[in-house]
């Protein structure tokens, strides 16, 4: 009868501390369930933040990238224009010939025939530096 003192309730017998324990387990079962699918949310809400954070940050570099770019297309075209200017004074002029053409000490020599060199000809084939496609992942050259 210690049992029943310990408790201060006069009709406690076995059959509803049974039933209260199971009343209690299935309280702490349905409390896990929940627990584990509130937990499944919040990882889940998680991985979405981050995914979001990622899309903030590439979207904020946009204008950034958009005011570098329009600031190095004036300075692409102008050393463009230098670099242009800096080969046509590096060439001479069309209208004079080369010194050694001006002025032939004797009588040149006949060219010889396409079938005498066939290796001077380069084959149609052959691209040149110029001419080979960009493959993707390479850089472009520079104009």
């Amino acid at each position: 009868m210690k049992f029943r003192r310990v408790l201060g309730k006069e009709r406690i017998n076995l059959k509803g501390v049974l039933e209260r324990i199971k009343s209690l387990e299935e309280t702490v079962v349905e409390a896990a369930r929940k627990k584990s699918e509130l937990e499944e949310k919040v990882n889940a809400l998680e991985e979405e933040k981050a995914c979001l954070l990622a899309e903030i940050e590439a979207l904020k570099a946009i204008p950034g990238l958009e005011a570098k770019i329009s600031s190095l297309e004036p300075e692409v075209a102008k050393l463009k224009e230098e670099k242009k200017a800096l080969e046509e004074k590096a060439a001479p002029p069309p209208s004079l010939p080369p010194p050694e053409e001006a002025a032939p000490a004797e009588t040149p020599a006949p060219e010889p025939t396409t079938a005498e060199t066939p290796a001077e000809t380069p084959a149609p084939a052959e691209e040149t530096a110029e001419e080979k496609p960009i493959e993707a992942g390479e850089e472009k050259p520079c104009e």
